[in-house]
């Protein structure tokens, strides 16, 4: 499967959980986006000891353009962008991250 493959099924999926229990809004497509992506760059890590400026550039440009799409230039802007690549960043380096990925996946399921 390659990237943005991979990257869509997974946004299709959680998307799909959260709208079935109407909870799907902007803020949550962003943490969704935001997961995902840095989901997709740790394992990238995890497989090749690196990522580069233009992996990320390219993980977070399928995202967004999956969002953009999905939801609209007004639904999902610059601003929200921004804010899904600043908190995947951040959620990346935290030590305690897989764990958490399996958290916030669980919330939507259950």
């Amino acid at each position: 499967m390659d990237i943005q493959t991979l990257i869509h099924h997974n946004l299709d999926e959680l998307f799909y959980l959260a709208d079935k229990k109407e909870i799907l809004d902007t803020e949550l497509v962003v943490k969704i986006g935001a997961y995902v992506g840095a989901a997709v760059l740790r394992g990238r890590y995890a497989n090749q000891k690196e990522v580069t400026m233009e992996e990320v550039n390219g993980v977070f440009g399928i995202i967004g353009d999956f969002c953009r799409d999905s939801f609209g230039g007004r639904s999902f802007s610059k601003v929200h962008f921004n804010k899904m690549t600043k908190l995947a960043l951040e959620l990346i380096q935290e030590t305690t991250f897989d764990a958490d990925v399996e958290k916030f996946i669980a919330s939507l399921r259950n």
